[in-house]
């Protein structure tokens, strides 16, 4: 089996007290990422420059859609949920591993405004032929 990784998204991101997703997108019905059923995990990776250290809540959200991007049963499914503390100028990863689902929203708030230089980033595994 061999793994494709594909940048998704890289850019700046202001966290607030506010929910909003890693693109900035502040409406809680508005998925980050769609299509993304044949990828198996998603990382945030970012880094804070400046004196103050990162402390960002993270809550993730998953869904699936018909033919015609109709949302299946309930909506959006809660699969995962962390707090990422680190010192700043220091790089963290979070992996979002069930790989499954057509639609994800990767969210993210803080007490205290930060401006965090991210990226996501997707593996996708597929058989050698």
């Amino acid at each position: 089996m061999r793994t494709v990784i594909a940048t998704l998204y890289v850019g700046t991101l202001q966290v607030e007290a506010t929910p909003k997703d890693v693109l900035s997108q502040a409406e809680p019905l508005s998925p980050t990422f769609v299509n993304a059923a044949s990828f198996r995990a998603f990382y945030w990776t970012g880094v804070k420059s400046g004196s103050a250290p990162v402390n960002v809540a993270m809550r993730v959200w998953a869904r699936a859609v018909d033919h015609n991007g109709v949302p299946l049963g309930n909506g959006w499914r809660a699969i995962g949920q962390a707090t990422i503390q680190t010192p700043p100028l220091r790089w963290f990863r979070v992996e979002i591993p069930e790989g499954h689902w057509d639609e994800y929203r990767i969210e993210v708030r803080s007490a205290t405004t930060r401006l965090v230089y991210s990226r996501v980033i997707a593996s996708q595994g597929y058989w050698k032929e």
